[in-house]
């Protein structure tokens, strides 16, 4: 196994330049406003930019359509306005003064980009520069306009953030759920994880090792998708959406042609709405990892939503790593198998801004049911149903109702555990459920029979026909403490026939036969192949002493038994 350390780098943060502030400065107010019918506009992204065209700051409009930038200096500028859906719009030139408060007003059209119309040809060719191409540069603004007011609501703490952070180890297939730990936290940044810069993940790679022998998996931050050397070293062409993707439009990107295959590298698609050009997700997954392990199973998730007041944060993200085991081949040679994947990720629980209002609050899946007996009659109350590999545990009620909640998408484990089984050692096998996001997944689950349970701890000993299962516990005194390496005797009688085929045929002599077995720490035993309908004799043995004999029967057809020994002081 390779010794590995996973990062997660998922906060979508993007850079923009301050300039520096002069000893005296004044404040630019700019108010956007509907260009047809003069309502104030928020949510829109508003640059302060210099006479050279850099951004000097950047604020999204409040719910009556203001920007207020403040300590700008003397000079000339002017305000660049972007909204997702909507045409950037620039003002004219402007000159800010000594000691003056400068008041913009800025119309924006109302006329809305719509993504719809745009057709997905298949010969679509990966460009370089997606501002460079014609329909694809539509489809690359909007989402450009959208990873840039994400970040702008991360940098300005206007919101803190009930988020949950979990790790889950995945099967081969990435579908199954083995085991979850999860984590909550407050804070009013989105994630607690930070990219490295663009130049440095496109020279060494997404994917890179550490001095100590780790291995680190890097996701592109907003900064790095806008960035110049990831947009020179990656081409983008449009992709149609698929069953998940229906009604979306993608901006899908991969490394160029010719680039060092040596360098772990990463392809995805941003999926944007078609009707509103909202930004929905990024998906990604990484190449060039490891010959022979290549996989879209490797990457990861960050999605996308806008707030009412025009903000947008991610609710959701996660990136998913292989468990890479090393094999040795016959040639001497290794080679790299992947023997599961481990995920890493977060959600956002619940949007509160600085006054304490809550403004979100996550969807997360349930599971929820009801538990019967084994003949689908009677409901069964206290039954212990948990999520396998997880802390997630609770009991049914009266009714026999269970409730899960809080569950991430998924597929998922359910056990379903009665205390008299579980003291036995005994339990029905797990079922799987799938769970989605705001959804419930409802289970109606039966109980099976003892005799089923107790057949299936020796299945892979294949009784014969006309057998059974004998099983129970060894205790000792009046708390009933488990006897632990006990021995448990079942003798009985197997009576010779007269060979000859009359019908007076006469039992000519009886021979004894046995099994034996020993208890486990918890005082438990089982036998198999115990015959039905036989009068039997079982005994306990601790040490050298021999304890009085049981007498049992177990019934024809029954399939199991129990019989508990309970011995005095």
């Amino acid at each position: 196994m390779l010794p590995r350390r996973f990062l997660t780098a998922l906060a979508l943060v993007l850079g923009i330049a301050v300039g520096a502030q002069p000893a005296q400065a004044q404040s630019v107010l700019s108010r956007v406003l509907d260009a047809d019918t003069g309502q104030p506009i928020p949510g829109a992204l508003a640059y302060l930019l210099d006479g050279r065209g850099e951004t000097v700051r950047s604020i999204l409009t409040d719910q009556i359509g203001r920007a207020m930038f403040l300590g700008v200096g003397e000079g000339a500028y002017r305000i660049r306005v972007e909204m997702i859906g909507r045409a950037t719009t620039d003002t004219a030139p402007f000159e800010v003064g000594s000691e003056t408060t400068e008041q913009v007003e800025i119309r924006l059209p109302s006329s809305a980009i719509v993504l719809a119309g745009i057709e997905v040809s298949a010969d679509e060719r990966c460009r370089i520069r997606p501002e460079e191409g014609l329909a694809i540069s539509q489809v690359w603004d909007e989402a450009r306009k959208a990873l840039e007011a994400a970040s702008y609501t991360d940098r300005s703490d206007v919101y803190r953030y009930s988020t949950e952070l979990y790790e889950r180890d995945l099967d081969r297939d990435a579908r199954l759920v083995l085991r979850e730990t999860s984590s909550t936290r407050q804070a009013f940044l989105r994630v607690p994880f930070e990219s490295r810069p663009a130049d440095d993940l496109v020279d060494r790679g997404f994917v890179q090792t550490d001095d100590d022998g780790g291995t680190s998996y890097f996701a592109p931050d907003a900064s790095v998708l806008l960035s110049g050397a990831f947009l020179d070293s990656h081409c983008f062409r449009l992709e149609e959406g698929d069953d998940e993707s229906d009604g979306l439009i993608g901006v899908a990107f991969e490394p160029v042609s010719g680039r060092d295959r040596s360098i772990a590298d990463i392809a995805g698609t941003l999926w944007l709405d078609r009707e509103t050009a909202e930004l929905r997700w990024l998906s990604y997954r990484y190449v060039n990892i490891l010959p022979g392990v290549a996989t879209d199973l490797i990457g990861g998730r960050v999605e996308f939503r806008r707030m009412p007041d025009g903000t947008w944060i991610v609710p959701e993200w996660w990136i998913r790593m292989p468990r890479l085991v090393q094999e040795r081949e016959p040639t001497g040679q290794s080679r790299y198998r992947i023997g599961g994947y481990q995920q890493s990720g977060g959600r956002v629980l619940e949007v509160r801004n600085t006054g304490g209002a809550s403004f979100m609050r996550g969807e997360t899946g349930t599971i929820e049911g009801f538990v019967q007996d084994s003949l689908g009659v009677l409901p069964m109350a206290g039954v212990r149903v948990g999520i396998v590999g997880s802390n997630q545990l609770v009991f049914t009620d009266e009714e026999g109702r269970f409730r899960i909640t809080g569950l991430t998408d998924g597929v998922y484990r359910v056990r379903f555990v009665e205390a008299r089984n579980e003291a036995l050692g005994l339990g029905p096998e797990p079922i799987e459920r799938e769970v989605s996001r705001g959804e419930v997944t409802s289970v109606f689950y039966r109980m099976p029979p003892l005799s089923d349970l107790l057949f299936e701890m020796c299945r892979s000993e294949a009784p014969p026909e006309g057998t059974a299962v004998l099983t129970g516990r060894v205790l000792q005194g009046p708390a009933g403490a488990p006897v632990p390496n006990a021995t448990v005797s079942v003798r009985w009688e197997d009576f010779r026939m007269d060979p000859r085929g009359t019908p007076g045929r006469q039992i000519t002599g009886a021979d004894v036969s046995g099994i034996g077995t020993t208890t486990d720490a918890e005082g438990l035993y089982r036998i198999c192949a115990v015959p039905e309908g036989r009068l039997l004799r079982a005994s306990v043995t601790i040490g050298e002493r021999e304890l009085p004999e049981d007498t049992l029967r177990i019934p024809e057809f029954s399939g199991a038994a129990l019989h508990d020994f309970e011995l005095s002081p």
